[in-house]
């Protein structure tokens, strides 16, 4: 069996709210698939101790660099977590996150870089799991409300396991 997530997380990758704002923000958030036919499995506030990949599971399909607009491709990335990818399943430090493109040689940092499905970086998530609802995504407004919530702003990533 697979699972749908969407993930929303802080757009500053080390930022964590509070344990109360998580919890404030998890309900807002769970309250968005509560309409007509919308319905969600769970809704729970993860912390992480280091930055860690937010990834899109089956839905990384293709990443680009945001200096040049040449296609980097996955495999790259994937090497940058090491022979086994540990590196994307322990946690980064901010230090991780700077790296050098192949294409154009342009330094930057990961969450520059442009996955033709968004992917992040980030030591908090608010993870719904198993959704339905009539909008596929959150809309701006609703990730506005929340990242009020959370002291912070947000962006959402979907992941398709």
């Amino acid at each position: 069996m697979s699972d749908l997530y969407i993930r929303v997380i802080p757009t500053d990758p080390q930022w964590q709210p509070t344990a109360e704002a998580a919890d404030r923000a998890t309900e807002y958030v769970a309250g968005l698939f509560s309409g007509p036919g919308d319905d969600v499995e769970s809704v729970k506030p993860v912390f992480y101790e280091h930055i860690m990949l937010i990834d899109g599971g089956e839905y990384m399909e293709d990443l680009f660099c945001p200096r040049c607009d040449a296609a980097i491709g996955l495999d790259w990335f994937w090497k940058l977590g090491g022979e086994d990818s540990s590196r994307w399943l322990t946690g980064l430090t901010i230090g991780d996150l700077d790296v050098t493109v192949p294409c154009c040689g342009s330094p930057l940092m990961l969450p520059e870089l442009r996955f033709e499905a968004p992917i992040g970086f980030a030591r908090f998530e608010v993870r719904a799991m198993n959704w339905t609802r009539h909008a596929w995504d959150l809309s701006d407004e609703e990730l506005a409300t929340a990242g009020a919530i959370l002291g912070h702003a947000v962006t959402q990533v979907h992941t398709h396991y």
